[in-house]
């Protein structure tokens, strides 16, 4: 009888040696998709953040950073009232808000982006180079940014 729960009580303490390394193996393979799951987001976030940025990086350029012109190009953006920003909002499938409210944000915001390149300038000099940050974010931060920069061309007075 003894021999009997002896055999009974180590057959039980395998059971739960086992359960608990299963247990444990679970908890470390959820962990483990969970952190693939919001890779897989960011990464998706940065595919469409990167063409979009460049894309609004080149209209600042076509349009001698004028962010008033920039609607033209983006019919769905919204100047700020202070006029010193130029947004364009994005659902969460990266199609145009009309609303104005959106999960994306894409934001391209005139000023000394580029410090490095305008040390040292005369203000004669940096009034020539327009500037901007274009950043698209969420409402986790930003995604991706970069610094835009366009010569404007001097005109030369009528004489």
């Amino acid at each position: 009888m003894s021999n009997r729960r002896h055999r009974s009580s180590l057959f039980l303490l395998e059971l739960i040696l086992v359960i608990f390394f299963f247990s444990l193996a679970s908890a470390v393979c959820i962990q483990l998709f969970v952190k693939a799951h919001l890779t897989e987001q960011e990464t998706k976030a940065l595919n469409h953040a990167i063409p979009l940025a460049e894309s609004a990086a080149e209209a600042f350029h076509s349009v001698s950073g004028n962010l008033e012109e920039l609607r033209s190009l983006f019919p769905e953006g919204h100047l700020s009232e202070d006029g010193g920003s130029f947004q364009v909002f994005y659902d969460k499938d990266w199609h145009p808000a009309e609303d104005g409210e959106g999960v994306y944000v894409l934001a391209i915001v005139p000023g000394d982006a580029l410090p490095a390149a305008s040390a040292g300038r005369s203000p004669k000099e940096a009034r020539a180079l327009a500037q901007a940050a274009v950043r698209v974010s969420s409402e986790d931060g930003v995604i991706y940014e970069l610094a835009a920069a366009v010569q404007i061309p001097r005109t030369v007075p009528a004489s």
